[in-house]
Protein backbone atom coordinates (compact mmCIF):
# COMPACT_ATOMS: atom_id res chain seq x y z
CA UNK A 1 0.00 0.00 0.00
CA UNK A 2 2.77 2.41 0.93
CA UNK A 3 4.63 1.54 -2.28
CA UNK A 4 1.55 2.23 -4.39
CA UNK A 5 1.00 5.61 -2.70
CA UNK A 6 4.64 6.60 -3.33
CA UNK A 7 4.30 5.61 -6.98
CA UNK A 8 1.18 7.83 -7.43
CA UNK A 9 2.85 10.79 -5.72
CA UNK A 10 5.91 10.37 -7.91
CA UNK A 11 3.79 10.37 -11.07
CA UNK A 12 1.86 13.46 -9.97
CA UNK A 13 5.11 15.26 -9.17
CA UNK A 14 6.54 14.31 -12.55
CA UNK A 15 3.42 15.56 -14.39
CA UNK A 16 3.47 18.79 -12.37
CA UNK A 17 7.10 19.45 -13.29
CA UNK A 18 6.34 18.66 -16.94
CA UNK A 19 3.32 20.99 -17.04
CA UNK A 20 5.05 23.87 -15.29
CA UNK A 21 8.22 23.43 -17.33
CA UNK A 22 6.58 24.00 -20.70
CA UNK A 23 7.41 27.59 -21.73
CA UNK A 24 5.82 28.77 -24.99
CA UNK A 25 8.07 30.17 -27.71
CA UNK A 26 7.58 33.90 -28.20
CA UNK A 27 8.12 35.93 -31.39
CA UNK A 28 7.63 39.64 -32.01
CA UNK A 29 7.70 42.16 -34.90
CA UNK A 30 8.27 45.80 -33.86
CA UNK A 31 8.01 48.70 -36.35
CA UNK A 32 8.72 52.39 -35.67
CA UNK A 33 8.10 54.84 -38.52
CA UNK A 34 8.95 58.50 -37.92
CA UNK A 35 11.17 59.81 -40.75
CA UNK A 36 8.37 60.24 -43.32
CA UNK A 37 8.93 61.57 -46.83
CA UNK A 38 6.41 64.26 -47.76
CA UNK A 39 4.50 63.96 -44.44
CA UNK A 40 4.98 65.44 -40.99
CA UNK A 41 7.82 63.70 -39.17
CA UNK A 42 7.26 62.05 -35.78
CA UNK A 43 9.89 62.24 -33.05
CA UNK A 44 8.89 59.28 -30.86
CA UNK A 45 8.11 56.15 -32.97
CA UNK A 46 11.73 55.01 -33.48
CA UNK A 47 12.42 55.50 -29.74
CA UNK A 48 9.22 53.58 -28.98
CA UNK A 49 10.30 50.70 -31.23
CA UNK A 50 13.81 50.53 -29.71
CA UNK A 51 12.51 50.49 -26.13
CA UNK A 52 9.70 47.97 -26.79
CA UNK A 53 12.23 45.70 -28.53
CA UNK A 54 14.54 45.81 -25.50
CA UNK A 55 11.68 45.04 -23.11
CA UNK A 56 10.35 42.11 -25.17
CA UNK A 57 13.85 40.66 -25.60
CA UNK A 58 14.29 40.73 -21.81
CA UNK A 59 11.05 38.71 -21.52
CA UNK A 60 12.38 35.97 -23.82
CA UNK A 61 10.95 37.12 -27.17
CA UNK A 62 12.75 36.65 -30.47
CA UNK A 63 12.28 40.15 -31.92
CA UNK A 64 12.62 41.58 -35.44
CA UNK A 65 12.68 45.41 -35.46
CA UNK A 66 12.10 47.70 -38.47
CA UNK A 67 12.96 51.38 -38.25
CA UNK A 68 11.49 53.76 -40.85
CA UNK A 69 10.27 50.86 -42.96
CA UNK A 70 8.95 50.88 -46.52
CA UNK A 71 5.80 49.03 -47.56
CA UNK A 72 7.54 46.00 -49.04
CA UNK A 73 9.69 45.64 -45.89
CA UNK A 74 6.61 45.70 -43.64
CA UNK A 75 4.77 43.12 -45.78
CA UNK A 76 7.75 40.73 -45.82
CA UNK A 77 8.31 41.03 -42.06
CA UNK A 78 4.64 40.17 -41.32
CA UNK A 79 4.98 36.99 -43.40
CA UNK A 80 8.17 36.03 -41.54
CA UNK A 81 6.37 36.48 -38.21
CA UNK A 82 3.58 34.19 -39.44
CA UNK A 83 6.14 31.52 -40.48
CA UNK A 84 7.74 31.58 -37.00
CA UNK A 85 4.37 31.22 -35.26
CA UNK A 86 3.15 28.48 -37.61
CA UNK A 87 6.04 26.24 -36.54
CA UNK A 88 4.68 25.94 -32.96
CA UNK A 89 0.95 26.03 -32.14
CA UNK A 90 1.72 26.91 -28.50
CA UNK A 91 3.74 30.02 -29.44
CA UNK A 92 2.89 33.65 -28.63
CA UNK A 93 2.99 36.45 -31.25
CA UNK A 94 3.43 40.16 -30.56
CA UNK A 95 3.08 42.90 -33.22
CA UNK A 96 3.84 46.56 -32.34
CA UNK A 97 3.59 49.60 -34.62
CA UNK A 98 4.25 53.28 -33.89
CA UNK A 99 3.81 55.91 -36.61
CA UNK A 100 1.15 57.41 -38.83
CA UNK A 101 -2.12 55.47 -39.19
CA UNK A 102 -5.40 56.38 -40.91
CA UNK A 103 -8.87 54.94 -41.42
CA UNK A 104 -10.88 54.81 -44.62
CA UNK A 105 -14.25 53.18 -45.13
CA UNK A 106 -14.11 51.65 -41.65
CA UNK A 107 -10.71 49.97 -42.28
CA UNK A 108 -7.36 50.91 -40.73
CA UNK A 109 -4.07 51.39 -42.58
CA UNK A 110 -0.47 51.76 -41.35
CA UNK A 111 1.58 54.25 -43.40
CA UNK A 112 5.11 53.33 -44.62
CA UNK A 113 7.73 56.10 -44.56
CA UNK A 114 7.95 56.30 -48.37
CA UNK A 115 4.18 56.30 -48.99
CA UNK A 116 2.97 58.51 -51.86
CA UNK A 117 -0.80 58.61 -51.34
CA UNK A 118 -2.28 61.60 -53.22
CA UNK A 119 -5.85 60.33 -52.84
CA UNK A 120 -7.82 58.06 -50.49
CA UNK A 121 -8.25 55.50 -53.29
CA UNK A 122 -4.50 54.69 -53.19
CA UNK A 123 -4.55 53.47 -49.57
CA UNK A 124 -5.21 49.82 -50.42
CA UNK A 125 -2.20 49.59 -52.75
CA UNK A 126 0.30 51.91 -51.01
CA UNK A 127 -0.35 51.35 -47.28
CA UNK A 128 -0.49 48.25 -45.03
CA UNK A 129 -3.96 47.07 -44.00
CA UNK A 130 -4.38 46.23 -40.30
CA UNK A 131 -7.10 43.73 -41.18
CA UNK A 132 -4.68 41.94 -43.53
CA UNK A 133 -2.10 41.69 -40.72
CA UNK A 134 -4.72 40.19 -38.39
CA UNK A 135 -5.86 37.68 -41.03
CA UNK A 136 -2.26 36.60 -41.73
CA UNK A 137 -1.49 36.08 -38.02
CA UNK A 138 -4.76 34.18 -37.56
CA UNK A 139 -3.69 31.76 -40.30
CA UNK A 140 -0.62 30.87 -38.21
CA UNK A 141 -2.86 28.88 -35.83
CA UNK A 142 -0.82 29.66 -32.71
CA UNK A 143 -2.28 30.04 -29.21
CA UNK A 144 -2.10 33.86 -28.71
CA UNK A 145 -1.45 36.98 -30.82
CA UNK A 146 -1.13 40.48 -29.35
CA UNK A 147 -1.34 43.50 -31.71
CA UNK A 148 -0.52 46.96 -30.31
CA UNK A 149 -1.11 50.06 -32.51
CA UNK A 150 0.27 53.36 -31.26
CA UNK A 151 -0.81 54.90 -34.57
CA UNK A 152 -3.92 56.96 -33.80
CA UNK A 153 -2.51 60.37 -34.61
CA UNK A 154 -4.31 62.87 -36.88
CA UNK A 155 -4.56 61.96 -40.57
CA UNK A 156 -1.50 63.65 -42.20
CA UNK A 157 -2.85 63.85 -45.76
CA UNK A 158 -4.41 66.91 -47.37
CA UNK A 159 -7.48 64.98 -48.45
CA UNK A 160 -8.21 64.21 -44.79
CA UNK A 161 -9.44 67.70 -43.85
CA UNK A 162 -13.07 66.51 -44.05
CA UNK A 163 -12.36 62.91 -43.16
CA UNK A 164 -12.42 60.92 -39.95
CA UNK A 165 -9.98 61.15 -37.06
CA UNK A 166 -8.02 58.35 -35.47
CA UNK A 167 -8.59 54.65 -36.23
CA UNK A 168 -11.83 52.69 -36.61
CA UNK A 169 -13.27 49.73 -34.70
CA UNK A 170 -12.21 46.38 -36.15
CA UNK A 171 -14.59 44.68 -38.56
CA UNK A 172 -13.28 41.15 -37.91
CA UNK A 173 -11.13 40.20 -34.92
CA UNK A 174 -9.52 36.75 -34.99
CA UNK A 175 -9.96 34.32 -32.12
CA UNK A 176 -7.24 34.05 -29.46
CA UNK A 177 -6.12 37.64 -30.05
CA UNK A 178 -5.81 40.87 -28.07
CA UNK A 179 -5.92 44.08 -30.11
CA UNK A 180 -4.87 47.29 -28.35
CA UNK A 181 -5.27 50.85 -29.67
CA UNK A 182 -3.39 53.71 -28.01
CA UNK A 183 -6.71 55.58 -27.85
CA UNK A 184 -10.43 55.00 -28.44
CA UNK A 185 -12.02 54.70 -31.87
CA UNK A 186 -12.23 57.99 -33.76
CA UNK A 187 -9.87 59.81 -31.34
CA UNK A 188 -6.22 60.86 -31.64
CA UNK A 189 -3.28 59.86 -29.45
CA UNK A 190 -0.70 62.13 -27.84
CA UNK A 191 2.94 61.95 -28.94
CA UNK A 192 4.02 62.72 -25.37
CA UNK A 193 6.55 65.22 -24.09
CA UNK A 194 9.57 62.97 -23.59
CA UNK A 195 11.37 60.13 -25.30
CA UNK A 196 8.24 58.01 -25.88
CA UNK A 197 4.58 58.52 -26.76
CA UNK A 198 2.10 58.72 -23.87
CA UNK A 199 0.72 55.19 -24.38
CA UNK A 200 4.11 53.52 -24.95
CA UNK A 201 5.55 55.26 -21.88
CA UNK A 202 3.03 53.51 -19.59
CA UNK A 203 3.18 50.22 -21.51
CA UNK A 204 6.95 50.10 -20.90
CA UNK A 205 6.42 50.73 -17.19
CA UNK A 206 3.85 47.94 -16.77
CA UNK A 207 5.41 45.32 -19.05
CA UNK A 208 8.43 45.17 -16.71
CA UNK A 209 6.19 44.12 -13.80
CA UNK A 210 7.21 40.52 -12.96
CA UNK A 211 4.48 37.89 -13.20
CA UNK A 212 1.80 40.18 -14.69
CA UNK A 213 -0.89 38.42 -16.73
CA UNK A 214 -1.35 39.74 -20.29
CA UNK A 215 -4.95 40.97 -19.82
CA UNK A 216 -3.99 42.68 -16.56
CA UNK A 217 -1.01 44.30 -18.33
CA UNK A 218 -3.21 46.18 -20.77
CA UNK A 219 -5.88 46.93 -18.17
CA UNK A 220 -3.29 48.69 -16.01
CA UNK A 221 -1.74 50.48 -19.00
CA UNK A 222 -5.13 51.76 -20.12
CA UNK A 223 -5.95 53.05 -16.65
CA UNK A 224 -2.54 54.79 -16.34
CA UNK A 225 -2.91 56.53 -19.74
CA UNK A 226 -6.44 57.65 -18.88
CA UNK A 227 -5.31 59.11 -15.53
CA UNK A 228 -2.22 60.81 -16.99
CA UNK A 229 -4.28 62.52 -19.74
CA UNK A 230 -7.22 63.48 -17.50
CA UNK A 231 -9.38 61.08 -19.57
CA UNK A 232 -8.62 62.92 -22.82
CA UNK A 233 -6.94 59.75 -24.15
CA UNK A 234 -8.50 56.40 -23.25
CA UNK A 235 -6.91 53.30 -24.84
CA UNK A 236 -9.19 50.68 -26.40
CA UNK A 237 -8.61 46.96 -25.71
CA UNK A 238 -10.43 44.34 -27.82
CA UNK A 239 -9.99 40.94 -26.17
CA UNK A 240 -10.87 37.65 -27.86
CA UNK A 241 -8.48 35.65 -25.67
CA UNK A 242 -10.31 33.97 -22.80
CA UNK A 243 -7.41 32.10 -21.24
CA UNK A 244 -4.46 33.08 -19.05
CA UNK A 245 -1.02 33.97 -20.42
CA UNK A 246 2.16 35.70 -19.26
CA UNK A 247 4.46 37.57 -21.65
CA UNK A 248 7.32 37.22 -19.19
CA UNK A 249 8.06 34.77 -16.39
CA UNK A 250 4.88 33.36 -14.90
CA UNK A 251 4.54 33.52 -11.11
CA UNK A 252 5.22 30.47 -8.94
CA UNK A 253 2.33 28.01 -9.12
CA UNK A 254 0.60 29.72 -12.09
CA UNK A 255 -0.35 27.76 -15.19
CA UNK A 256 -0.97 29.06 -18.68
CA UNK A 257 -3.71 28.12 -21.15
CA UNK A 258 -3.02 24.80 -22.81
CA UNK A 259 -1.28 23.30 -19.80
CA UNK A 260 -4.16 23.09 -17.30
CA UNK A 261 -7.93 23.08 -17.44
CA UNK A 262 -9.40 26.52 -16.58
CA UNK A 263 -12.88 26.77 -15.11
CA UNK A 264 -15.05 28.33 -17.82
CA UNK A 265 -18.71 29.05 -18.41
CA UNK A 266 -20.79 31.01 -20.90
CA UNK A 267 -22.27 34.50 -20.93
CA UNK A 268 -25.16 35.51 -23.20
CA UNK A 269 -26.00 39.23 -23.49
CA UNK A 270 -29.14 40.59 -25.18
CA UNK A 271 -30.09 44.21 -25.91
CA UNK A 272 -33.32 45.93 -26.94
CA UNK A 273 -31.81 49.29 -27.98
CA UNK A 274 -28.52 50.00 -29.79
CA UNK A 275 -25.55 51.29 -27.81
CA UNK A 276 -21.99 50.62 -26.61
CA UNK A 277 -21.36 47.54 -24.44
CA UNK A 278 -18.51 47.42 -21.90
CA UNK A 279 -17.49 44.13 -20.24
CA UNK A 280 -15.00 44.25 -17.36
CA UNK A 281 -13.87 41.21 -15.41
CA UNK A 282 -10.89 39.28 -14.13
CA UNK A 283 -9.81 37.96 -17.52
CA UNK A 284 -11.83 40.04 -19.99
CA UNK A 285 -12.08 43.74 -20.76
CA UNK A 286 -13.95 44.46 -23.94
CA UNK A 287 -15.86 47.34 -25.57
CA UNK A 288 -18.01 46.87 -28.65
CA UNK A 289 -21.06 48.32 -30.40
CA UNK A 290 -24.36 46.45 -30.00
CA UNK A 291 -27.21 46.82 -32.50
CA UNK A 292 -30.91 47.12 -31.74
CA UNK A 293 -32.30 43.74 -30.62
CA UNK A 294 -28.74 42.42 -30.51
CA UNK A 295 -27.47 39.15 -29.03
CA UNK A 296 -23.86 38.42 -27.99
CA UNK A 297 -23.07 34.83 -26.98
CA UNK A 298 -19.65 34.28 -25.30
CA UNK A 299 -19.48 30.52 -25.07
CA UNK A 300 -16.12 30.17 -23.32
CA UNK A 301 -15.35 32.71 -20.62
CA UNK A 302 -13.32 32.30 -17.43
CA UNK A 303 -15.38 31.80 -14.32
CA UNK A 304 -15.65 34.86 -12.10
CA UNK A 305 -17.48 38.15 -11.56
CA UNK A 306 -18.11 40.55 -14.46
CA UNK A 307 -19.40 44.13 -14.55
CA UNK A 308 -21.34 44.85 -17.74
CA UNK A 309 -22.39 48.39 -18.74
CA UNK A 310 -24.61 49.40 -21.67
CA UNK A 311 -24.31 53.04 -22.77
CA UNK A 312 -26.98 54.58 -25.03
CA UNK A 313 -26.89 57.49 -27.47
CA UNK A 314 -29.22 59.64 -25.34
CA UNK A 315 -26.76 59.53 -22.40
CA UNK A 316 -28.53 56.87 -20.30
CA UNK A 317 -26.71 53.76 -19.05
CA UNK A 318 -27.62 50.34 -17.67
CA UNK A 319 -25.15 48.56 -15.38
CA UNK A 320 -25.31 44.96 -14.20
CA UNK A 321 -23.03 42.54 -12.36
CA UNK A 322 -23.05 38.84 -13.14
CA UNK A 323 -21.23 35.79 -11.74
CA UNK A 324 -20.16 33.14 -14.26
CA UNK A 325 -19.66 29.65 -12.84
CA UNK A 326 -17.95 26.63 -14.32
CA UNK A 327 -20.10 24.97 -17.01
CA UNK A 328 -22.88 27.49 -16.25
CA UNK A 329 -24.51 29.82 -18.79
CA UNK A 330 -25.31 33.25 -17.34
CA UNK A 331 -27.72 35.55 -19.19
CA UNK A 332 -28.05 39.33 -19.09
CA UNK A 333 -30.82 41.39 -20.70
CA UNK A 334 -30.69 45.13 -21.23
CA UNK A 335 -34.24 46.33 -21.83
CA UNK A 336 -33.92 50.12 -21.82
CA UNK A 337 -35.81 51.89 -24.61
CA UNK A 338 -35.47 55.62 -25.35
CA UNK A 339 -38.64 57.66 -24.88
CA UNK A 340 -40.58 58.09 -28.15
CA UNK A 341 -40.53 61.59 -29.64
CA UNK A 342 -43.38 63.85 -28.59
CA UNK A 343 -46.20 64.12 -31.16
CA UNK A 344 -46.61 67.56 -32.76
CA UNK A 345 -49.02 69.83 -30.96
CA UNK A 346 -52.50 70.01 -32.45
CA UNK A 347 -53.66 73.48 -33.49
CA UNK A 348 -56.12 75.02 -31.04
CA UNK A 349 -59.51 75.80 -32.51
CA UNK A 350 -60.51 79.39 -31.84
CA UNK A 351 -64.17 80.29 -31.43
CA UNK A 352 -65.27 83.81 -32.23
CA UNK A 353 -67.58 85.23 -29.56
CA UNK A 354 -69.27 88.49 -30.30
CA UNK A 355 -69.08 90.90 -27.38
CA UNK A 356 -71.38 93.83 -26.83
CA UNK A 357 -69.54 97.11 -26.71
CA UNK A 358 -69.33 98.35 -23.13
CA UNK A 359 -69.82 101.95 -22.22
CA UNK A 360 -66.35 103.43 -21.99
CA UNK A 361 -65.55 105.75 -19.11
CA UNK A 362 -62.96 108.45 -19.63
CA UNK A 363 -59.74 107.52 -17.84
CA UNK A 364 -57.55 110.08 -16.24
CA UNK A 365 -54.05 109.92 -17.68
CA UNK A 366 -51.25 110.66 -15.25
CA UNK A 367 -47.93 111.92 -16.57
CA UNK A 368 -45.33 109.13 -16.59
CA UNK A 369 -41.73 109.86 -16.05
CA UNK A 370 -39.77 108.24 -18.86
CA UNK A 371 -36.52 106.65 -17.93
CA UNK A 372 -33.80 106.63 -20.55
CA UNK A 373 -33.15 103.12 -21.72
CA UNK A 374 -29.60 101.95 -21.39
CA UNK A 375 -28.22 100.47 -24.56
CA UNK A 376 -25.82 97.65 -23.96
CA UNK A 377 -23.11 97.04 -26.51
CA UNK A 378 -23.78 93.90 -28.46
CA UNK A 379 -20.90 91.53 -28.78
CA UNK A 380 -20.31 90.73 -32.40
CA UNK A 381 -19.39 87.18 -33.15
CA UNK A 382 -16.73 86.75 -35.82
CA UNK A 383 -18.06 85.15 -38.92
CA UNK A 384 -16.66 81.68 -39.46
CA UNK A 385 -14.83 81.25 -42.71
CA UNK A 386 -14.56 78.10 -44.68
CA UNK A 387 -11.06 76.61 -44.50
CA UNK A 388 -8.96 77.22 -47.60
CA UNK A 389 -7.88 74.24 -49.66
CA UNK A 390 -5.76 74.02 -52.82
CA UNK A 391 -8.75 72.85 -54.85
CA UNK A 392 -10.86 75.85 -53.81
CA UNK A 393 -8.13 78.44 -54.31
CA UNK A 394 -6.40 77.34 -57.47
CA UNK A 395 -7.46 80.36 -59.55
CA UNK A 396 -8.87 82.68 -56.90
CA UNK A 397 -6.24 85.40 -57.46
CA UNK A 398 -7.46 88.97 -57.86
CA UNK A 399 -5.17 90.26 -60.61
CA UNK A 400 -3.30 93.52 -60.88
CA UNK A 401 -2.15 93.89 -64.48
CA UNK A 402 1.47 94.96 -64.83
CA UNK A 403 3.11 95.87 -68.11
CA UNK A 404 1.75 97.74 -71.12
CA UNK A 405 -0.74 97.21 -73.91
CA UNK A 406 0.37 97.97 -77.44
CA UNK A 407 -0.66 97.49 -81.07
CA UNK A 408 0.94 97.61 -84.50
CA UNK A 409 -0.43 98.36 -88.01
CA UNK A 410 -1.81 95.46 -90.00
CA UNK A 411 -4.13 94.89 -92.98
CA UNK A 412 -7.69 94.01 -92.04
CA UNK A 413 -10.98 93.91 -93.94
CA UNK A 414 -13.49 96.67 -93.30
CA UNK A 415 -17.23 96.47 -93.63
CA UNK A 416 -16.99 97.96 -97.11
CA UNK A 417 -14.76 95.17 -98.26
CA UNK A 418 -11.70 97.33 -98.86
CA UNK A 419 -8.23 96.81 -97.47
CA UNK A 420 -6.32 99.57 -95.76
CA UNK A 421 -3.49 99.92 -93.21
CA UNK A 422 -5.52 100.22 -90.02
CA UNK A 423 -5.02 99.36 -86.36
CA UNK A 424 -7.67 96.70 -85.67
CA UNK A 425 -5.61 94.42 -83.42
CA UNK A 426 -3.24 94.64 -80.48
CA UNK A 427 -1.14 92.43 -78.25
CA UNK A 428 -1.50 92.54 -74.46
CA UNK A 429 0.95 91.17 -71.87
CA UNK A 430 0.99 91.35 -68.09
CA UNK A 431 1.29 89.59 -64.76
CA UNK A 432 -1.45 88.90 -62.21
CA UNK A 433 -0.35 88.77 -58.58
CA UNK A 434 -2.53 86.97 -55.99
CA UNK A 435 -2.01 86.99 -52.21
CA UNK A 436 -4.11 85.90 -49.22
CA UNK A 437 -3.28 85.04 -45.59
CA UNK A 438 -4.85 84.69 -42.17
CA UNK A 439 -7.83 82.51 -43.23
CA UNK A 440 -7.92 79.42 -40.96
CA UNK A 441 -4.09 79.30 -40.86
CA UNK A 442 -3.99 79.15 -44.66
CA UNK A 443 -2.59 81.49 -47.27
CA UNK A 444 -1.29 81.61 -50.79
CA UNK A 445 0.92 83.58 -53.18
CA UNK A 446 0.67 83.26 -56.96
CA UNK A 447 2.06 84.94 -60.09
CA UNK A 448 0.34 84.52 -63.46
CA UNK A 449 2.29 85.83 -66.50
CA UNK A 450 -0.10 86.02 -69.48
CA UNK A 451 -0.31 87.16 -73.07
CA UNK A 452 -3.47 88.01 -75.03
CA UNK A 453 -4.09 88.65 -78.72
CA UNK A 454 -7.11 90.94 -79.18
CA UNK A 455 -8.99 91.91 -82.32
CA UNK A 456 -11.24 94.95 -82.74
CA UNK A 457 -14.61 94.00 -84.18
CA UNK A 458 -15.45 96.27 -87.16
CA UNK A 459 -19.02 96.93 -86.02
CA UNK A 460 -17.70 98.06 -82.63
CA UNK A 461 -15.25 100.67 -83.90
CA UNK A 462 -16.14 104.23 -82.91
CA UNK A 463 -15.79 107.05 -85.44
CA UNK A 464 -12.62 109.06 -85.51
CA UNK A 465 -12.55 112.11 -83.36
CA UNK A 466 -12.60 113.01 -79.71
CA UNK A 467 -13.83 109.59 -78.45
CA UNK A 468 -11.88 107.41 -80.83
CA UNK A 469 -11.77 103.84 -79.67
CA UNK A 470 -13.76 100.63 -79.92
CA UNK A 471 -14.87 97.29 -78.57
CA UNK A 472 -12.62 94.29 -78.88
CA UNK A 473 -12.46 90.61 -77.97
CA UNK A 474 -9.57 88.22 -77.77
CA UNK A 475 -8.05 85.06 -76.42
CA UNK A 476 -4.90 84.29 -74.54
CA UNK A 477 -3.15 81.99 -72.13
CA UNK A 478 -0.68 81.97 -69.28
CA UNK A 479 0.99 79.85 -66.65
CA UNK A 480 0.22 80.30 -62.93
CA UNK A 481 2.99 79.48 -60.48
CA UNK A 482 2.75 79.84 -56.70
CA UNK A 483 2.34 78.01 -53.42
CA UNK A 484 -0.47 77.39 -50.94
CA UNK A 485 0.34 77.17 -47.23
CA UNK A 486 -2.02 74.92 -45.21
CA UNK A 487 -1.68 73.62 -41.62
CA UNK A 488 -0.66 70.20 -42.92
CA UNK A 489 1.85 71.18 -45.59
CA UNK A 490 2.91 73.65 -48.29
CA UNK A 491 1.45 72.74 -51.70
CA UNK A 492 3.17 74.00 -54.89
CA UNK A 493 0.98 75.21 -57.75
CA UNK A 494 1.92 75.03 -61.43
CA UNK A 495 -1.18 75.46 -63.60
CA UNK A 496 -1.77 76.31 -67.25
CA UNK A 497 -4.87 78.47 -67.83
CA UNK A 498 -6.82 79.71 -70.88
CA UNK A 499 -8.29 83.24 -71.08
CA UNK A 500 -11.19 84.85 -72.95
CA UNK A 501 -11.02 88.69 -72.97
CA UNK A 502 -13.41 91.48 -73.91
CA UNK A 503 -13.14 95.23 -73.37
CA UNK A 504 -13.13 98.83 -74.65
CA UNK A 505 -10.34 101.14 -75.76
CA UNK A 506 -11.29 104.80 -75.20
CA UNK A 507 -9.54 107.96 -76.28
CA UNK A 508 -6.77 105.90 -77.86
CA UNK A 509 -5.01 105.21 -74.53
CA UNK A 510 -7.41 103.82 -71.90
CA UNK A 511 -8.09 100.05 -71.87
CA UNK A 512 -10.97 98.71 -69.69
CA UNK A 513 -11.30 94.91 -69.90
CA UNK A 514 -12.94 91.82 -68.38
CA UNK A 515 -11.20 88.42 -68.41
CA UNK A 516 -12.73 84.97 -67.87
CA UNK A 517 -10.00 82.49 -66.96
CA UNK A 518 -10.19 78.70 -66.58
CA UNK A 519 -7.81 75.85 -65.85
CA UNK A 520 -10.55 73.43 -67.05
CA UNK A 521 -11.36 72.62 -63.41
CA UNK A 522 -12.69 76.01 -62.26
CA UNK A 523 -13.18 79.65 -63.33
CA UNK A 524 -11.76 83.02 -62.25
CA UNK A 525 -13.01 86.52 -63.13
CA UNK A 526 -10.83 89.65 -63.44
CA UNK A 527 -11.58 93.27 -64.26
CA UNK A 528 -8.61 95.51 -65.09
CA UNK A 529 -7.63 98.92 -66.45
CA UNK A 530 -4.58 99.22 -68.70
CA UNK A 531 -2.70 101.69 -70.82
CA UNK A 532 -2.61 101.51 -74.66
CA UNK A 533 0.59 102.49 -76.36
CA UNK A 534 0.44 102.63 -80.16
CA UNK A 535 3.42 102.38 -82.45
CA UNK A 536 3.38 104.85 -85.35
Amino acid sequence: MKKTLLTVLFLLFTVSIFVQGQVPKKYALVIGNGDYTGLSRLANPVNDANDITASLASLGFTVEILRNARQEQMDSAVMRLKDWLSADQNSYGFFFFAGHGVQSGGENYLIPVNANIPDENFLRSRAVSVQTILDVLNDAGNSLNVVVLDACRDNPFGWSRSGSRGLAVLNRQPADSIIVYATSSGQTASDGQGRNGLFTTHLLQNIKEPGIEVSELFRRTGADVSDASNRRQIPAVYNQFFGTAYLGTRPQGAFETGNVIIATGALHISTVSAGTLEINGTALQRTLAMPEWGHLPIEKISAGNYRVVMRYADGNTEEKTVTVGRNVTAALEFVYQPAPPKPPEQPVEHQLIERQPAERQPRERLPRERQPRERLPRERQPKEREPLSPEAARLNSIGVSLGSTFSAPMLAATLRGTFAPTRFSFLEAGVDIGMLSGVEDAGYFSAYPFIHYNLFLPFGVLPSGKNMGGWYAGIGAGWMIGRYTLPEDTVPVNIFAFDVVTGFVLWNFLDISYTLRTDFNGFNHKASVGYVYRFR
